[in-house]
C-alpha cells in the first residue's frame, strides 16, 4: 500500500510538473546544464583523461627506495620465475638485491630495473643463476 501511495505521488507530482511548464523551459534547462559542464571542464586538470585508478597513482610518490625497486622487478614481464628480495644497504640510495634468477638475462634486468629507479645510486648484487647439469 506504502509503494502505491509513493508511486501515485511521484506520478502526480511529474505530471503536475509537465502540465505546468512552459515549452522555454526545457531549452532554459540545458543551457544551465552545457553552461555548467564548461565551466567544471574549465577548472578540471588536464590529467583528468586518466586510463584508470592506478594510472594517477605514481610508483615512487609515497614508497621507500626498497619498495620501489620490488615493484618494479615483480611487475617486469621478463622477471617471470625470479626470486627476488630487495633490501637497504649501508649507504643512503643504495640497494641489495638477493636472490635466485633463471638466467644471465634476468639478472642484469634486475640490476637494470633497480638501478633506474628513482632515488638509487648504486645497487649491490648478489643474485645468483641456478646451475643445470
Amino acid at each position: 500500500m506504502k509503494r502505491f501511495l509513493a508511486v501515485s505521488l511521484f506520478v502526480f507530482v511529474l505530471a503536475g510538473t509537465l502540465a505546468l511548464s512552459k515549452a522555454d523551459d526545457l531549452t532554459i534547462l540545458m543551457k544551465a546544464g552545457r553552461k555548467a559542464q564548461a565551466q567544471v571542464a574549465a577548472v578540471m586538470p588536464e590529467s583528468r583523461r586518466l586510463a584508470g585508478p592506478l594510472a594517477a597513482f605514481r610508483a615512487g610518490d609515497a614508497l621507500p627506495i626498497e619498495e620501489r625497486v620490488r615493484l618494479r622487478i615483480r611487475t617486469d614481464k621478463q622477471m617471470v620465475g625470479a626470486d627476488v628480495t630487495v633490501a637497504i644497504a649501508r649507504h643512503p640510495g643504495e640497494v641489495r638485491l638477493r636472490g635466485v634468477v633463471t638466467n644471465g638475462v634476468q639478472k642484469a634486468r634486475a640490476i637494470e630495473l633497480a638501478a633506474g629507479t628513482t632515488g638509487v645510486d648504486a645497487v649491490l648484487d648478489e643474485l645468483a643463476i641456478p646451475v643445470v647439469p
